[in-house]
Order: structure tokens, then C-alpha cells, then sequence
């Protein structure tokens, strides 16, 4: 059977088992089986995705995705992440829409130390949403913030996208990192410039607060956020000087927020078996679809269909960035419906080759992933932040929050054109450390 026609089938029935409402990861393991199954005699094709998935799993470089996970858990249950909360909160207050201002600038600080978009769009929410709710913001509004500034933590450094594309690819994960920073900066900051226009424009939707700090109020509250400082030049200070790998980095954030917990008494044995179970959960999910996605993109590579779209997009002799372009919409429209991580490992093995034949840099293409992949996050009708969101606050209306979120996706499709036309915003930093 022909590759390309292997990988129509296999696209549709992914299809029609993610309609079902069968899990991704197992959509992806049950296809890569079935796949095998009737590709290969001998159960030699089974043997092989059971190898891929293995193989994968066995990468010690994904120690780190539980221990970045923990870190991001403890901060959101102890106090860390309130007091970080409350200090930006009283810097930006006074002006138009300051408090979603905090939200988002929360969020960047608080992806420093976490990873995971989940626990950032949870965190932002349980301190910022009632906020907003008693000072007028609208609910859409105020809940597509949350689920914006929560994404962030899927591109600035740690991410777990962007540990898990570097696997992958053999690309330095540390380099990684540092190409997500600069982007994740202008991502944030065009959101703030978005959310001061809007509450310009239309001031009902982010009403002000009339609460003045001074000066010396606002500088001297900067000494309650030491402890989430101390874990970011931590973490990021061992991985940069040479003195860890990301990976042990891990382990010395994950200890260091154990023990700041214990400084500020914000720990006790509820928040950490909390933290613990959250953990499990949320790496044995990652885990499941890790395994589904690498046999899935095993049976594509194998099947000859990967090299069949790859020959026809080079024969097409179409300029790289047309071919880049057209890659960031189809994730953007894979992130309307499926989990970032699924994708990240369902096409990265696809696209590699791709990549290395046209000479496209791979770190460049990793952080334009990411960022689609914050937009994949509040995209619908599946953006996952948002549905976190409307746990959170039942009475939201998921029309009004969809509608709000549109604007922020418009943010990270500009980022995405600046990084495009522009690489050197995510190569530059990696270049010179």
C-alpha cells in the first residue's frame, strides 16, 4: 500500500476516534497497533511500536518533566505565588485594565517556574479571577486573560514543549530555552498593550480601582516575591554557567521551592501529597500520550508516508518561508483540537527531515511551534486553558469567552510573524551563551 494513502487513512481514522471522545493517547496507540497489525507479518510491526514508545519513555532527559511539574504544583499551592500575585498587583492596579495587566505579567513570572500551561492557567485563575469578577471586569474578558497568561508558560524557559521538541530533534535544550525567551517577552508585552487599549476604549470591561499605593509601599513589598526569585537564578543560573543540565536543574528548582515552602510555613502534608498526586496525574498523562504519539509517528515514518509528503513539499519548489507559513497553520488548526503535546510528538519526527533538507534551523522552528502552540491553547473549540477556565467559573459562557479570546490568538499570530520575518529574536540569545 502506497505511504501517502497509509497516512490519509490513518489521519481519518485519528479523526473519527478523537470524535468518539476517545482519549488521544490511546486514539494514537490503538491506530499505531491496528496499523502495524496489517502492515507488517509477524507481529514485527508491533514489536517495533513497543520499541519506539520504549525508546522514548527510557530518554533521561524527561526526568525533568515531573520535577518541573512538582515545582510548578508547590508554587501554586504555597504562598509563592500569591505574594508574587499581590506585588504586581499593587505596581500595576492604577491604570486601565491593570489588574489583567497582573494576570498577564503574573503569568510570564510565573512560567519562569513552572512549564506546564495547566498549572499556569489555574494558578492566575484561583487569584486572579474572583479579583477580577468583584472589580467589574467582564467575564469573558477576564477569563480569556487568565487562559492567555496561562499559556505562557509553554514558551518562557522551563517549558515542557519545549523539553520534550528538543528530545526529538538532539536540539540543546538550554539553547531552546533561551529562543523562547525574547518571544515570550514580546508575547506578553503586546498582550498588555492589547488589554490598556481595550480598557481605553471600552473602560466597562476592565473597570479601574481607585486603591493608591505609594511608591515605598510598592518597593517595599518586592521583598515578599525573594523566594520565587532565588528559584528562578537558581534554576536558570545552573543550567546557563555550565554548572547543570537541565535536567539536574530540575531537581535543584524542585528542592529549592520544597525548601522556601518550608521558610514562608506554607507546607504541610495536604499541600504536598496535593502537589504529589497533581504530579502523578499530570506525567502519567503526558507519558500515555508520549507513547501513542512516538508509535503514531513510528507507523508514519516506517510506512513510507513521511517520505512521500516530504518528496512532493520539495518538488513543489516553494520558497521556505511559504512552506514555514503554511506548517503554522496546520498547527494552528491541529491546536483547535488536539493537546499541545500530542502534536509536538505526533509531527516533530514528520517534519525533521523536512527541516534538514531545506536547511531550516531547527531551534528557529521549535519556538515558532511553541508559540502556536500557546495559541493552540485558547484556540476553539477545544483550547484547553479555556475549558480550565470555565471550570473554575462555571457561570462564564463559553460564547463570550471564545469571543474574548480571539484578540489574544491575534497576539500570538503576531508574534509568530515577528519571529518569522525576524529570526533573530529567538536565535540571538542562544547564539551568544
Amino acid at each position: 500500500m502506497e505511504g501517502y494513502v497509509v497516512l490519509l487513512i490513518l489521519i481519518a481514522s485519528l479523526c473519527l476516534l478523537l470524535f468518539t471522545g476517545l482519549p488521544v493517547a490511546f486514539s494514537l496507540g490503538f491506530l499505531s497497533i491496528a496499523a502495524a497489525y496489517f502492515l507488517w507479518p509477524n507481529l514485527s510491526g508491533i514489536y517495533g511500536v513497543a520499541l519506539a514508545g520504549y525508546a522514548h519513555m527510557s530518554n533521561y532527559t524527561l526526568v525533568c518533566v515531573p520535577l518541573f511539574i512538582f515545582m510548578a504544583e508547590l508554587v501554586m499551592l504555597g504562598k509563592m505565588g500569591t505574594d508574587t500575585y499581590e506585588v504586581a498587583d499593587r505596581f500595576l492596579r492604577n491604570l486601565p485594565g491593570g489588574l489583567g495587566m497582573t494576570s498577564v505579567v503574573f503569568g510570564a513570572i510565573f512560567g519562569a517556574v513552572s512549564g506546564a500551561s495547566t498549572a499556569g492557567t489555574a494558578t492566575v485563575g484561583l487569584l486572579a479571577m474572583p479579583e477580577m469578577t468583584n472589580r467589574g471586569y467582564k467575564s469573558g474578558f477576564a477569563g480569556a486573560i487568565v487562559g492567555f497568561s496561562g499559556a505562557l508558560s509553554i514558551l518562557i524557559p522551563p517549558s515542557i514543549i519545549l523539553i520534550l521538541y528538543g528530545t526529538l530533534t538532539d536540539e540543546s535544550i538550554g539553547k531552546l530555552f533561551l529562543g523562547g525567551f525574547i518571544p515570550g517577552i514580546i508575547m506578553a508585552v503586546l498582550a498588555i498593550l492589547y488589554i490598556f487599549i481595550k480598557a481605553k476604549i471600552d473602560p466597562s470591561s476592565a473597570p479601574r480601582d481607585e486603591v493608591r499605593f505609594s511608591w515605598k509601599e510598592k518597593i517595599l513589598s518586592v521583598w515578599k516575591v525573594w523566594g520565587l526569585f532565588v528559584v528562578i537564578v537558581l534554576l536558570l543560573g545552573t543550567i546557563y554557567t555550565g554548572v547543570a543540565t537541565p535536567t539536574e536543574a530540575s531537581a535543584v528548582g524542585a528542592f529549592a521551592v520544597l525548601i522556601i515552602a518550608l521558610l514562608k510555613r506554607s507546607l504541610n502534608f495536604k499541600v504536598l501529597n496535593d502537589a504529589l498526586l497533581a504530579t502523578v496525574r499530570t506525567t502519567a498523562m503526558i507519558g500515555w500520550i508520549i507513547i501513542g504519539a512516538t508509535s503514531f509517528g513510528y507507523i508514519v515514518i516506517y510506512s513510507g508516508g513521511a517520505a512521500q509528503l516530504t518528496g512532493w513539499i520539495i518538488g513543489s519548489h516553494m520558497p521556505k518561508l511559504v512552506i514555514v507559513f503554511i506548517l503554522m497553520i496546520g498547527y494552528l488548526i491541529m491546536g483547535m483540537f488536539l493537546d499541545p503535546v500530542a502534536i509536538v510528538m505526533m509531527t516533530t519526527s514528520l517534519v525533521l527531515a523536512l527541516l534538514h533538507i531545506l536547511n531550516i534551523n531547527i531551534l528557529w522552528f521549535g519556538i515558532l511551534v511553541t508559540i502556536n502552540m500557546c495559541a493552540g491553547n485558547i484556540s476553539p473549540p477545544m483550547g484547553l486553558n479555556l475549558y480550565i477556565v470555565k471550570g473554575l467559573m462555571p457561570k462564564i459562557d463559553l460564547y463570550d469567552l471564545f469571543k474574548a479570546a480571539v484578540p489574544f490568538i491575534v497576539v500570538d499570530a503576531i508574534t509568530i510573524a515577528l519571529v518569522m520575518v525576524f529570526p533573530q529574536l529567538a536565535t540571538w540569545l542562544p547564539s551568544i551563551v
